[in-house]
């Protein structure tokens, strides 16, 4: 059975996590079973409480690790099989270990710049143990357990302060190398990690309510048919804030996801800072303009603004299309403070939403709490106190599809 509502606790560090209260609390009262969707799902935090709310759940993201956090999060769980799965692997990958020589301690196929990466950020020995444990996990054949063992060895590199890797601060995507030995040995932790994620686990396959489907999909367009959702509840990318890959990365190299194929997805995420060198339409102009004093900043982080702008454009559109009629979109979104600008990212929303036929029903702020603020403060000697106050909030807005709408 699924565990009290009150217990949910995440299975693997993830940078800016939605409060699962705010999805809780939107889904409380609701009737019948709603098709509830988060474009852009990170840790599965609505695919999670969806399920909870026995809704039916379906999330889409680009991030691999976000796509394999929320599908551990949201999967049916039976304990007594994966310890058993665990084990077996652990087994196999001491065998692996006595006989792998340092020298070849990479993933499968690695090219020269994935190999260089490893041996920056992870020491001789905990190599041999990670590519050793990565080998024996790669053979499993049930690909559930194998999502959750997968899971499992992430939580040994994602980590804020001791880690299998020579970094301090991967879970917030700010690894610095600050290690020359790493604190904790893979094999020794392996089994405990298993352990927290059943003990989190919300879900178990003695309950029978709607799986969670999460799959790979572009917020910007969703593999998803029209007017199909009752309601959506997201939090888009905090606009200059986290470089979720960044850190990321130290644990998908395992996974066979090389260097230069995250550095190509990385450029291609809503939110990340490239620029494109053209004029926004009238109304995307408007809504640069609602973001606050940005011809303050330089070229090209205006142009990374209107990139961000076009990004949003088009997710708001796909959301617009994929909601039935008088269906709902929740956005929690953050205000961001850039080079001494103040970008109010909320109010901009609020006008490509409108310009998509998304109407804002409400808007509320909430405090964020400190163990999720992953923005440093405005510099108190530069910033007033209201400014000081506002960057430590986020904004729930929520919109109504427009009667008037076609699609």
């Amino acid at each position: 059975m699924s565990k009290s509502i009150t217990t949910i606790r995440p299975i693997h560090p993830f940078p800016a996590r939605m409060a699962p209260s705010i999805a809780l609390r939107r889904l409380s009262g609701r009737k019948g079973t709603l098709r509830v969707l988060d474009p852009m799902v990170g840790s599965g935090t609505t695919a999670v409480a969806a399920r909870l709310r026995g809704h039916r759940a379906i999330g889409f993201d680009t991030d691999p690790l976000a796509l394999l956090i929320a599908k551990t999060w949201a999967s049916d769980i039976k304990p007594k099989h994966l310890r058993k799965s665990a084990e077996k692997v652990l087994k196999e990958a001491e065998k692996i270990y006595k006989k792998l020589h340092v020298k070849d301690a990479y993933p499968v196929g690695a090219d020269k710049e994935t190999k260089a990466f490893i041996r920056f950020w992870f020491d001789a020995t905990n190599r041999r143990q990670l590519a050793a444990l990565a080998g024996s996990i790669s053979k499993i054949k049930e690909s559930v357990d194998r999502t959750l063992l997968w899971c499992a060895f992430s939580r040994l590199i994602i980590t804020k302060k001791i880690g299998a890797s020579l970094a301090m601060d991967v879970s917030h995507s700010r690894p610095h190398k600050k290690y020359k030995t790493a604190p904790i040995k893979p094999f020794d932790r392996f089994l405990a990690s298993v352990e927290t994620i059943l003990k989190n686990s919300p879900f178990s396959a003695a309950r029978k309510i709607p799986i969670a489907q999460i799959r790979k999909g572009d917020a910007r367009e969703l593999p998803i048919e029209s007017r199909s959702i009752d309601l959506v509840i997201t939090s888009p990318p905090y606009l200059n804030a986290i470089d979720y890959l960044r850190g990321h990365k130290l644990s998908l190299v395992w996974m066979r996801h090389w260097i230069s194929d995250l550095r190509e997805l990385r450029s291609r995420n809503v939110g990340a800072e490239h620029s494109v060198d053209s004029e926004l339409d009238d109304e995307l102009s408007k809504a640069l303009k609602r973001m606050g004093e940005t011809t303050k900043l330089p070229g090209r982080i205006q142009d990374m603004l209107k990139q961000y702008l076009r990004d949003m454009d088009k997710v708001f559109s796909e959301i617009a299309r994929v909601l039935r009629k008088n269906g709902e979109a929740v956005v929690v979104i953050g205000d961001s403070m850039i080079k001494g600008v103040f970008i109010r990212n909320s109010w901009a929303l609020v006008s490509i939403a409108k310009k998509n036929g998304l109407i804002l029903y409400s808007s509320r702020r909430r405090p964020l709490l400190v163990s999720r603020r992953y923005l440093p403060p405005p510099d108190h000697r530069i910033s007033g106190k209201e400014l000081r106050a506002r960057m430590r909030e986020e904004v729930l807005l929520t919109f109504r599809k427009s009667r008037k709408i076609a699609i």
